[in-house]
This record gives structure tokens, C-alpha cells and sequence, in this order.
């Protein structure tokens, strides 16, 4: 805005300075004359530019206003773009265990393990994990594929008759039942047993999963129950011991949570004893002798 003051006066410098030197040599009526007319002409040059000026003004205003609060160089859209998305709430099927009713039985449970896998691999944490997914993927394929040929080996006779039964009532409806590829998220060891004979041996893993679960018509492809969409659902696997490796003998659903975690984990007395020399009080509460 200075500058552009500075060249309106030069500008009306220059222009009446010729002006000036032409009246200084009329008489003095014309002089009289001239000077008007010069004193006009100023007056509607320097008005032309301050309307100019304020024009300018003006428009640099609304320029300023309408750019306030954004950032330079990026439109509306762009900025919505690059917003931080909002997550959706994660779908979830059947009851989801409250963390409150394992949040002593959880700790004082891979406490006790820790313990007597010292002496009995069979109980370390990495080999029930693998145990315990490699069981639940083979038998949520092998319910997909209507088939039990493959699991044969890592179920008990009771359980795979359970199994079998599903698969024939599939077969029979000409229903196909989809899980895709299960993702298991967590597997939480939450009762156990592990009296003298080894054969009495158990353990219950809480299994939580992300996959899909729907019931298809075979021939025509109808969705008869469920959706495509990924759910997050546990469920309850009971192992038991056998001579080579552990079987699951047992499927539950998230529902029977107060059946599952009513019974007391077991040990025998003597090595329950050892055990609670250095355990945490609290844990203790959650085990019996036997």
C-alpha cells in the first residue's frame, strides 16, 4: 500500500509539473483559468487512485478472509483425505468372557504351568499354544470341508462322533458351512488338571479368533445363516492326555463360561505344597489338591 501511495505522488508530480511551468506564462486570467483546470485535473487523478488503492484494498481483504483457517495449497477435499479414519467397532458373535472372571484365574494358571512344565514338557506354554492352533484350524477345515479324515489323529473317539454328527447333518441338508482363514488372536489357558495319573491329565483353553462364519446352500450358493463379514468370537477347547500327545476331547461355547471356570484348577497335594511356598496368596485361591 506505501508503494503504491508513493508512485500515485510521484505520478501526480510529474504529470502537473509541465502544467505549472505552461501557466506561469499566461497572463493572469488565463492563469487564473489554468490553475483550475490543473487544480481539477489533480483532484480526479488522485481520486482514480485511491479508488484504485481502496479497491485493492478491499479485494486483499476478502482474499485474506476467505483463506483463514486453511492451509495453503490444499482444497477441502484433500484435507478430509488425509483425516485420520475412524475405526469401525470390531463385530463380535455369542458372549465375550468379561476379563474380570479370569483376572485371577489367568496368572495364578501359567504360574502353576510354568511350574510343573519344569518337570513336564507337556505342560510348557510355546507347546500348548501349538498344540491348541494347530487342533482348532484342523477342525475348523475339516467341518468346511465336511470331512474328518484329517483330525482323525488330534481328537478323542467322543469328540470326533460330536464332529461327525455336524458333518453328516451338513452333508444330509446339502448345507456348506464357511470359515475362511480363522485368526487366532489369543489362547488363554484358564483350567487344568494334573492329578497322579497322567492319564486324568486336562487343560481348557479360551480361544479367541477373528474369521468368518456363514451357512451356504451348496447347489445354489443361498445364504441361509451369517454374512461374509469377519467376526471375532471365542470358544472353549478341552485337551486331554493321551500315550502320544494331547486330544481335544471337548468343544464349548463362550456361553458356557460359568461352567468352564467354576472348577478349581488341580495338582497333587505334595507338589501343590511346593508350589504355594513361593506363590502369590491370591493365586492359591484358585487351586486344590488332590
Amino acid at each position: 500500500m506505501r508503494v503504491l501511495a508513493a508512485l500515485a505522488l510521484v505520478f501526480v508530480l510529474l504529470t502537473t509539473g509541465p502544467a505549472l511551468a505552461q501557466v506561469d506564462n499566461l497572463d493572469s486570467e488565463h492563469q487564473t483559468q489554468g490553475y483550475g483546470r490543473m487544480f481539477a485535473y489533480v483532484c480526479s487523478v488522485a481520486a482514480g487512485l485511491t479508488l484504485i488503492i481502496v479497491g485493492i484494498h478491499v479485494v486483499k481483504g476478502m482474499v485474506a478472509e476467505g483463506q483463514r483457517g486453511k492451509k495453503a495449497g490444499y482444497m477441502p477435499e484433500r484435507i478430509l483425505d488425509n483425516m485420520p479414519k475412524k475405526k469401525a467397532d470390531p463385530l463380535y458373535l455369542g458372549e465375550k468372557v468379561p476379563e474380570w472372571k479370569i483376572s485371577n484365574r489367568k496368572p495364578a494358571t501359567d504360574a502353576a504351568l510354568q511350574y510343573i512344565a519344569r518337570k513336564d514338557d507337556w505342560f510348557d506354554a510355546e507347546h500348548i499354544a501349538g498344540v491348541v492352533d494347530k487342533a482348532f484350524k484342523r477342525i475348523k477345515a475339516a467341518v468346511e470341508e465336511r470331512s474328518t479324515k484329517t483330525i482323525e489323529r488330534l481328537v478323542t473317539a467322543d469328540c470326533l462322533e460330536e464332529l461327525k454328527a455336524e458333518i453328516q447333518q451338513l452333508r444330509k441338508r446339502g448345507h456348506v458351512r464357511h470359515f475362511g482363514k480363522p485368526e487366532i488372536t489369543d489362547i488363554q489357558v484358564v483350567h487344568f488338571e494334573a492329578p497322579t495319573p497322567k492319564a486324568k491329565h486336562n487343560f481348557t483353553a479360551l480361544i479367541s479368533v477373528r474369521s468368518k462364519d456363514y451357512l451356504q446352500e451348496e447347489k445354489s450358493g443361498e445364504m441361509l445363516k451369517g454374512d461374509k463379514k469377519i467376526y471375532i468370537y471365542q470358544e472353549f477347547y478341552v485337551f486331554r492326555r493321551s500315550n502320544d500327545r494331547w486330544l481335544v476331547d471337548r468343544i464349548r461355547s463362550s456361553e458356557d463360561m460359568d461352567r468352564v471356570l467354576e472348577p478349581k484348577n488341580v495338582l497333587v497335594q505334595a507338589v501343590l505344597d511346593k508350589f504355594a511356598k513361593n506363590a502369590n496368596p491370591e493365586h492359591l485361591r484358585e487351586f486344590v489338591g488332590r
